[in-house]
Protein backbone atom coordinates (compact mmCIF):
# COMPACT_ATOMS: atom_id res chain seq x y z
CA UNK A 1 0.00 0.00 0.00
CA UNK A 2 1.47 3.43 -0.89
CA UNK A 3 2.28 5.85 1.97
CA UNK A 4 -0.55 8.04 3.20
CA UNK A 5 -0.70 11.42 1.46
CA UNK A 6 -1.44 13.74 4.38
CA UNK A 7 -1.43 16.84 2.18
CA UNK A 8 -3.89 15.22 -0.17
CA UNK A 9 -6.07 14.20 2.74
CA UNK A 10 -6.05 17.75 4.09
CA UNK A 11 -6.92 19.20 0.66
CA UNK A 12 -9.82 16.83 0.15
CA UNK A 13 -11.27 17.12 3.65
CA UNK A 14 -10.77 20.87 3.74
CA UNK A 15 -12.81 21.17 0.56
CA UNK A 16 -15.66 19.24 2.11
CA UNK A 17 -15.35 21.09 5.41
CA UNK A 18 -15.43 24.44 3.68
CA UNK A 19 -18.64 23.43 1.95
CA UNK A 20 -20.13 22.46 5.30
CA UNK A 21 -19.07 25.67 7.04
CA UNK A 22 -20.61 27.74 4.28
CA UNK A 23 -23.87 25.83 4.60
CA UNK A 24 -23.66 23.48 1.61
CA UNK A 25 -24.26 20.55 3.97
CA UNK A 26 -24.56 17.09 2.51
CA UNK A 27 -23.55 16.14 -1.00
CA UNK A 28 -26.44 15.63 -3.40
CA UNK A 29 -27.81 12.11 -3.36
CA UNK A 30 -27.21 11.60 -7.08
CA UNK A 31 -23.54 12.48 -6.60
CA UNK A 32 -23.06 10.34 -3.51
CA UNK A 33 -25.05 7.25 -4.47
CA UNK A 34 -22.61 5.46 -6.84
CA UNK A 35 -19.55 5.46 -4.59
CA UNK A 36 -21.56 5.08 -1.39
CA UNK A 37 -23.12 1.99 -2.89
CA UNK A 38 -19.70 0.69 -3.88
CA UNK A 39 -18.40 1.09 -0.31
CA UNK A 40 -21.43 -0.68 1.10
CA UNK A 41 -20.94 -3.60 -1.25
CA UNK A 42 -17.23 -3.66 -0.39
CA UNK A 43 -17.95 -3.66 3.36
CA UNK A 44 -20.87 -6.11 3.03
CA UNK A 45 -22.45 -4.29 6.00
CA UNK A 46 -23.38 -0.70 6.87
CA UNK A 47 -20.67 1.65 8.09
CA UNK A 48 -21.57 2.81 11.61
CA UNK A 49 -19.63 5.67 13.22
CA UNK A 50 -20.33 7.58 16.44
CA UNK A 51 -19.06 10.41 18.57
CA UNK A 52 -19.76 10.64 22.29
CA UNK A 53 -19.50 13.96 24.13
CA UNK A 54 -19.32 14.59 27.87
CA UNK A 55 -21.47 17.76 27.66
CA UNK A 56 -23.89 17.71 24.74
CA UNK A 57 -25.71 20.85 25.91
CA UNK A 58 -22.66 23.16 25.93
CA UNK A 59 -22.91 25.88 23.24
CA UNK A 60 -19.27 25.25 22.33
CA UNK A 61 -20.17 21.87 20.84
CA UNK A 62 -22.86 23.11 18.45
CA UNK A 63 -20.35 23.54 15.57
CA UNK A 64 -18.76 20.19 16.49
CA UNK A 65 -22.12 18.41 16.26
CA UNK A 66 -22.89 20.06 12.93
CA UNK A 67 -19.44 19.08 11.63
CA UNK A 68 -20.20 15.46 12.56
CA UNK A 69 -23.55 15.61 10.80
CA UNK A 70 -22.08 17.22 7.69
CA UNK A 71 -19.36 14.58 7.43
CA UNK A 72 -21.89 11.75 7.75
CA UNK A 73 -24.21 13.29 5.17
CA UNK A 74 -21.40 13.88 2.69
CA UNK A 75 -20.15 10.31 3.12
CA UNK A 76 -23.63 8.77 3.10
CA UNK A 77 -23.01 6.74 6.27
CA UNK A 78 -24.71 6.40 9.64
CA UNK A 79 -23.08 8.77 12.14
CA UNK A 80 -24.47 9.08 15.66
CA UNK A 81 -23.89 12.18 17.80
CA UNK A 82 -24.49 11.16 21.40
CA UNK A 83 -23.21 11.59 24.94
CA UNK A 84 -24.37 13.00 28.26
CA UNK A 85 -25.53 16.52 29.14
CA UNK A 86 -23.85 16.84 32.51
CA UNK A 87 -20.31 15.44 32.54
CA UNK A 88 -21.41 12.12 34.07
CA UNK A 89 -18.44 9.95 33.09
CA UNK A 90 -19.97 6.72 34.43
CA UNK A 91 -23.05 7.18 32.25
CA UNK A 92 -20.99 8.22 29.22
CA UNK A 93 -18.75 5.14 29.51
CA UNK A 94 -21.79 2.87 29.84
CA UNK A 95 -23.13 4.42 26.66
CA UNK A 96 -19.75 3.95 24.95
CA UNK A 97 -19.74 0.26 25.86
CA UNK A 98 -23.19 -0.04 24.30
CA UNK A 99 -21.91 1.51 21.07
CA UNK A 100 -19.14 -1.09 20.99
CA UNK A 101 -21.63 -3.90 21.66
CA UNK A 102 -24.04 -2.78 18.94
CA UNK A 103 -21.64 -2.77 16.02
CA UNK A 104 -20.19 0.73 15.72
CA UNK A 105 -16.85 0.28 13.98
CA UNK A 106 -15.38 3.73 14.66
CA UNK A 107 -15.97 5.96 17.68
CA UNK A 108 -14.69 9.43 18.59
CA UNK A 109 -14.68 10.32 22.28
CA UNK A 110 -14.80 13.75 23.95
CA UNK A 111 -13.87 12.81 27.55
CA UNK A 112 -13.81 14.89 30.70
CA UNK A 113 -11.88 12.46 32.97
CA UNK A 114 -8.98 11.02 30.95
CA UNK A 115 -7.93 8.24 33.33
CA UNK A 116 -11.44 6.83 33.58
CA UNK A 117 -11.39 6.20 29.84
CA UNK A 118 -8.19 4.17 29.69
CA UNK A 119 -9.76 0.74 30.26
CA UNK A 120 -12.94 1.25 28.16
CA UNK A 121 -11.00 2.54 25.15
CA UNK A 122 -8.38 -0.21 25.41
CA UNK A 123 -11.15 -2.82 25.55
CA UNK A 124 -12.86 -1.34 22.48
CA UNK A 125 -9.60 -1.38 20.53
CA UNK A 126 -9.13 -5.04 21.46
CA UNK A 127 -12.56 -5.65 19.89
CA UNK A 128 -11.31 -4.14 16.62
CA UNK A 129 -12.96 -0.72 17.06
CA UNK A 130 -11.07 2.33 15.81
CA UNK A 131 -11.15 4.93 18.60
CA UNK A 132 -9.98 8.53 18.51
CA UNK A 133 -10.37 11.44 20.90
CA UNK A 134 -11.36 14.94 19.88
CA UNK A 135 -11.40 18.31 21.67
CA UNK A 136 -10.28 16.65 24.91
CA UNK A 137 -7.87 13.74 25.21
CA UNK A 138 -7.22 10.51 27.06
CA UNK A 139 -3.58 10.11 25.98
CA UNK A 140 -2.82 6.92 27.92
CA UNK A 141 -5.81 5.01 26.57
CA UNK A 142 -4.20 3.83 23.34
CA UNK A 143 -6.60 5.96 21.27
CA UNK A 144 -5.39 6.21 17.70
CA UNK A 145 -5.36 10.01 17.36
CA UNK A 146 -6.28 13.17 19.21
CA UNK A 147 -7.95 15.90 17.13
CA UNK A 148 -7.74 19.24 18.88
CA UNK A 149 -5.71 22.24 19.87
CA UNK A 150 -2.20 22.46 21.26
CA UNK A 151 -3.78 23.79 24.42
CA UNK A 152 -0.58 24.72 26.21
CA UNK A 153 0.80 26.65 23.26
CA UNK A 154 -2.50 28.37 22.47
CA UNK A 155 -3.05 29.50 26.07
CA UNK A 156 0.53 30.73 26.32
CA UNK A 157 -0.06 32.93 23.26
CA UNK A 158 -3.37 34.06 24.78
CA UNK A 159 -1.58 35.03 28.00
CA UNK A 160 1.13 36.99 26.24
CA UNK A 161 -1.48 38.85 24.21
CA UNK A 162 -3.41 39.76 27.35
CA UNK A 163 -0.27 40.87 29.22
CA UNK A 164 0.64 43.19 26.37
CA UNK A 165 -2.83 44.76 26.44
CA UNK A 166 -2.48 45.24 30.22
CA UNK A 167 0.80 47.08 29.78
CA UNK A 168 3.00 44.28 31.08
CA UNK A 169 2.23 44.82 34.77
CA UNK A 170 -0.54 44.29 37.30
CA UNK A 171 -2.75 41.35 38.26
CA UNK A 172 -4.82 38.87 36.30
CA UNK A 173 -7.62 36.47 37.24
CA UNK A 174 -8.29 33.23 35.36
CA UNK A 175 -11.33 30.94 35.25
CA UNK A 176 -11.72 27.17 34.99
CA UNK A 177 -15.08 25.71 33.94
CA UNK A 178 -14.04 22.05 34.15
CA UNK A 179 -11.75 21.25 37.10
CA UNK A 180 -9.96 17.94 36.60
CA UNK A 181 -10.38 17.95 32.84
CA UNK A 182 -7.04 17.40 31.09
CA UNK A 183 -7.84 20.02 28.46
CA UNK A 184 -8.30 22.70 31.12
CA UNK A 185 -5.23 21.57 33.05
CA UNK A 186 -3.16 22.05 29.91
CA UNK A 187 -4.78 25.37 29.12
CA UNK A 188 -4.04 26.64 32.65
CA UNK A 189 -0.44 25.50 32.31
CA UNK A 190 0.01 27.52 29.13
CA UNK A 191 -1.92 30.52 30.47
CA UNK A 192 0.31 30.77 33.54
CA UNK A 193 3.42 30.67 31.37
CA UNK A 194 2.09 33.36 29.04
CA UNK A 195 0.94 35.94 31.60
CA UNK A 196 3.98 35.42 33.83
CA UNK A 197 6.33 35.91 30.90
CA UNK A 198 4.35 39.04 30.04
CA UNK A 199 4.83 40.53 33.52
CA UNK A 200 1.45 39.88 35.17
CA UNK A 201 0.82 38.45 38.64
CA UNK A 202 -1.88 35.75 38.91
CA UNK A 203 -4.36 36.32 41.75
CA UNK A 204 -6.04 32.96 41.25
CA UNK A 205 -7.74 30.41 39.01
CA UNK A 206 -11.44 30.43 39.89
CA UNK A 207 -13.89 27.60 39.18
CA UNK A 208 -17.08 28.46 37.30
CA UNK A 209 -20.32 26.74 36.29
CA UNK A 210 -20.67 27.07 32.50
CA UNK A 211 -24.08 25.39 32.49
CA UNK A 212 -25.62 28.43 34.20
CA UNK A 213 -24.82 31.86 32.76
CA UNK A 214 -26.28 33.56 35.84
CA UNK A 215 -23.96 31.61 38.13
CA UNK A 216 -21.04 32.20 35.78
CA UNK A 217 -21.60 35.96 35.81
CA UNK A 218 -21.98 35.96 39.60
CA UNK A 219 -18.62 34.20 40.01
CA UNK A 220 -16.84 36.66 37.75
CA UNK A 221 -18.55 39.59 39.49
CA UNK A 222 -17.28 38.26 42.84
CA UNK A 223 -13.76 37.92 41.43
CA UNK A 224 -13.78 41.53 40.27
CA UNK A 225 -15.17 42.85 43.57
CA UNK A 226 -12.67 40.83 45.61
CA UNK A 227 -9.79 42.22 43.54
CA UNK A 228 -10.59 45.89 42.92
CA UNK A 229 -7.12 46.55 41.51
CA UNK A 230 -7.41 43.79 38.91
CA UNK A 231 -5.80 44.80 35.62
CA UNK A 232 -6.73 41.87 33.34
CA UNK A 233 -9.29 39.07 33.04
CA UNK A 234 -8.42 35.75 31.38
CA UNK A 235 -11.40 33.40 30.98
CA UNK A 236 -10.28 29.92 29.95
CA UNK A 237 -13.66 28.62 28.72
CA UNK A 238 -16.04 29.85 26.06
CA UNK A 239 -19.02 30.53 28.29
CA UNK A 240 -16.76 32.26 30.84
CA UNK A 241 -15.50 34.60 28.13
CA UNK A 242 -19.01 35.78 27.28
CA UNK A 243 -19.86 36.07 30.98
CA UNK A 244 -16.74 38.18 31.62
CA UNK A 245 -17.74 40.54 28.84
CA UNK A 246 -21.23 40.98 30.29
CA UNK A 247 -19.83 41.67 33.77
CA UNK A 248 -17.31 44.15 32.36
CA UNK A 249 -20.19 46.05 30.73
CA UNK A 250 -22.30 45.91 33.88
CA UNK A 251 -19.50 47.13 36.18
CA UNK A 252 -18.11 49.60 33.64
CA UNK A 253 -14.73 47.96 34.19
CA UNK A 254 -11.71 48.83 32.11
CA UNK A 255 -9.63 45.65 32.38
CA UNK A 256 -8.83 43.93 29.08
CA UNK A 257 -10.26 40.49 28.35
CA UNK A 258 -8.70 37.87 26.12
CA UNK A 259 -10.72 34.68 26.30
CA UNK A 260 -11.27 31.41 24.51
CA UNK A 261 -13.54 29.91 21.87
CA UNK A 262 -15.90 31.37 19.29
CA UNK A 263 -19.27 31.60 21.01
CA UNK A 264 -21.30 34.07 18.98
CA UNK A 265 -22.01 36.36 21.93
CA UNK A 266 -18.25 36.65 22.48
CA UNK A 267 -17.69 37.59 18.84
CA UNK A 268 -20.38 40.26 19.08
CA UNK A 269 -18.69 41.74 22.15
CA UNK A 270 -15.34 41.78 20.35
CA UNK A 271 -17.03 43.67 17.50
CA UNK A 272 -18.46 46.11 20.04
CA UNK A 273 -15.10 46.66 21.76
CA UNK A 274 -16.03 45.04 25.09
CA UNK A 275 -13.84 41.95 24.77
CA UNK A 276 -10.38 42.48 23.29
CA UNK A 277 -9.84 39.06 21.77
CA UNK A 278 -10.39 35.34 21.89
CA UNK A 279 -8.53 32.21 20.78
CA UNK A 280 -10.62 29.70 18.83
CA UNK A 281 -9.80 26.05 18.19
CA UNK A 282 -11.72 25.03 15.06
CA UNK A 283 -14.75 23.44 16.77
CA UNK A 284 -16.41 22.52 13.47
CA UNK A 285 -13.36 20.60 12.30
CA UNK A 286 -13.14 18.84 15.69
CA UNK A 287 -16.33 17.07 14.61
CA UNK A 288 -15.81 16.88 10.88
CA UNK A 289 -12.23 15.58 10.64
CA UNK A 290 -12.52 12.69 13.15
CA UNK A 291 -15.48 11.29 11.19
CA UNK A 292 -13.57 11.60 7.92
CA UNK A 293 -10.60 9.83 9.50
CA UNK A 294 -12.73 7.06 11.00
CA UNK A 295 -14.39 6.53 7.63
CA UNK A 296 -11.05 6.09 5.88
CA UNK A 297 -9.85 3.65 8.53
CA UNK A 298 -13.10 1.63 8.79
CA UNK A 299 -14.60 1.73 5.29
CA UNK A 300 -11.49 2.03 3.12
CA UNK A 301 -8.98 0.19 5.31
CA UNK A 302 -6.76 3.29 5.24
CA UNK A 303 -3.49 3.33 7.18
CA UNK A 304 -2.98 4.90 10.57
CA UNK A 305 -1.56 8.40 10.67
CA UNK A 306 1.77 8.38 12.47
CA UNK A 307 1.86 11.86 14.00
CA UNK A 308 4.04 13.01 16.92
CA UNK A 309 2.30 11.98 20.12
CA UNK A 310 -0.68 10.90 18.04
CA UNK A 311 -1.78 14.56 18.00
CA UNK A 312 -3.60 16.09 15.03
CA UNK A 313 -3.44 19.71 16.13
CA UNK A 314 -5.85 22.33 14.80
CA UNK A 315 -4.77 25.86 14.02
CA UNK A 316 -5.15 28.56 16.66
CA UNK A 317 -7.70 31.17 15.59
CA UNK A 318 -6.77 34.56 17.06
CA UNK A 319 -9.81 36.83 16.81
CA UNK A 320 -9.63 40.58 17.47
CA UNK A 321 -11.56 43.64 16.31
CA UNK A 322 -9.47 43.58 13.13
CA UNK A 323 -10.78 40.25 11.83
CA UNK A 324 -13.93 39.57 13.87
CA UNK A 325 -16.24 40.40 10.94
CA UNK A 326 -15.21 37.28 9.02
CA UNK A 327 -15.77 35.09 12.09
CA UNK A 328 -19.19 36.62 12.72
CA UNK A 329 -20.14 35.65 9.18
CA UNK A 330 -18.67 32.15 9.41
CA UNK A 331 -20.08 31.32 12.85
CA UNK A 332 -23.54 32.70 12.08
CA UNK A 333 -24.58 29.20 11.04
CA UNK A 334 -24.03 27.95 14.59
CA UNK A 335 -25.59 30.85 16.49
CA UNK A 336 -28.80 30.10 18.30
Amino acid sequence: MPPFDRRGFLRSTATGAAAGILGAGAARADEAAPWVGWVRSYMKKPVKLAITCYNTTAPYYTPTRIGVQDAGAQLGVEVLWTGVPDGNTVAQIAQFRQLVATGYQGIAVIPVEPDAWIAPIKHAIEQGIVVVCTNSDSPDSGRELFFGQDLVGAAEAQGRMLAKLAGGRGTVAMTNCAPGMLALDRRIEGAKKGVTAGGLEIVGVFNTDPSDMGSDRSTIRDIARSHPNLTAMMPLCGQDTAAAGLVKQEMKARWPIVGTDLIYQTLEMIRDGVIDGTVGQEPYLQGYLPIMHLYQRVALNGPKLNLPGGNYFMADEIVTTENVAEYLEREKRFAG
